[in-house]
């Protein structure tokens, strides 16, 4: 019972809403809540004991309120693949949908 109430308080999983009719993204737990515009948005990896993830906030204070989009990466070659399959079927795609420019050398 207490594993279950653990994992049901401490890892529930978050969606995010990336809303393109309203222009805003949402962060979704029980409950549905704006966190931001589109064009507050800026996104960057976090690196953090040993390893990194991708995150967003907003461009004026992201380093004191972000929210990670992504798992952690290490250095290793399966996670470099998981990283590379995250790159091109989630990050580019809300990046375009959000309308900042992909960089395509990015790794």
């Amino acid at each position: 019972m207490a594993y279950f109430l653990s994992d049901l308080i401490f890892r529930v999983p978050v969606k995010y809403i990336f809303d393109k009719s309203e222009k805003c993204i949402y962060r979704k737990l029980f409950f549905s809540k704006k966190i931001m515009n589109f064009d507050e948005m800026v996104y960057f990896i976090n690196d953090e004991m040993g390893g990194y993830y991708y995150a967003i906030g907003q461009k004026k204070n992201q380093f004191v309120k972000n929210y990670k989009i992504s798992n952690y990466f290490s250095g290793s070659k399966a996670s470099g693949r998981r990283e590379a399959e995250y790159i091109e079927k989630i990050l580019c795609p809300v990046l375009e949908a959000v309308g900042i420019p992909v960089n395509s050398e990015q790794p």
